[in-house]
């Protein structure tokens, strides 16, 4: 966008990831690979620039709703000609994932300004709201105190080892490594609970561990000159 006195159809907004690759492909086996399905396309080698929250413009490219930064071509959703016809070290959107049932849902109006998509922005990723809202998209936390512990194939019933083992696993939890399961019914799209936290941000632990940014779609350096949106 070129500044922030816009509107957009809440129908139309999308996050993705700002990737650079070498090698575009048509992914042609009979199963899933992650979010890529039969037929679609896919990167060979790729390195993350950043988050996107985006709407495809005219060309169906990528019309940054947070920053002023160039029209990226989508996997998936710009013309596949286009994609195909990339060269070496291009900068592309993968895994564009639409957000309308998740917005909708929350009671967004059709039309959005740019503060809702800051409001957007600031609610849906955090790096945990997937997490902490897991059995909307399918899934259910499982807590240390209701796993099966074993040692050598026998399952350990001695309460006070399974108490040292239950508070070593709820430390590992608080650190950040939670276990979820799948359950029966999803209010939403079960693809949000990968893609939300994936695209959200990181806490100052995990960035350092990951040698990632805390802030997920804040431009890479590599971009060039991506500037915040102006007020007029």
């Amino acid at each position: 966008m070129e500044n922030r006195k816009y509107k957009v159809r809440r129908d139309n907004i999308y996050v993705g990831e700002v990737v650079r690759t070498d090698s575009i492909y048509r992914y042609e086996r009979d199963t899933d690979l992650l979010r890529t399905k039969p037929g679609q396309l896919n990167t060979g080698s790729w390195f993350s620039y950043r988050s996107m929250l985006f709407v495809p413009n005219e060309k169906k490219l990528s019309n940054d709703l947070l920053y002023r930064s160039p029209n990226y071509p989508i996997l998936n959703v710009t013309d596949d000609e286009t994609c195909l016809g990339l060269g070496e070290k291009s900068i592309v959107i993968k895994d564009a994932c639409n957000l309308a049932a998740l917005l909708e849902y929350f009671g967004y109006n059709k039309d959005l300004t740019f503060e809702d998509i800051m409001r957007i922005r600031k609610t849906f990723f955090t790096g945990k709201f997937a997490m902490d809202n897991c059995e909307l998209f399918g899934w259910k936390e499982i807590q240390p105190e209701d796993w099966t512990y074993y040692k050598k194939g026998i399952k350990i019933i001695d309460p006070e080892e399974l108490k040292r083992i239950i508070a070593q696993e709820i430390r590992v939890q608080q650190a950040g490594h939670r276990l979820f399961t799948g359950i029966p019914e999803s209010v939403l799209p079960r693809e949000y609970f990968d893609v939300l936290d994936k695209m959200g941000d990181n806490d100052l632990m995990h960035a350092l561990k990951r040698h990632e940014k805390m802030n997920t779609f804040a431009p890479h350096k590599q971009e060039g000159p991506v500037k915040k949106l102006t007020r007029f």
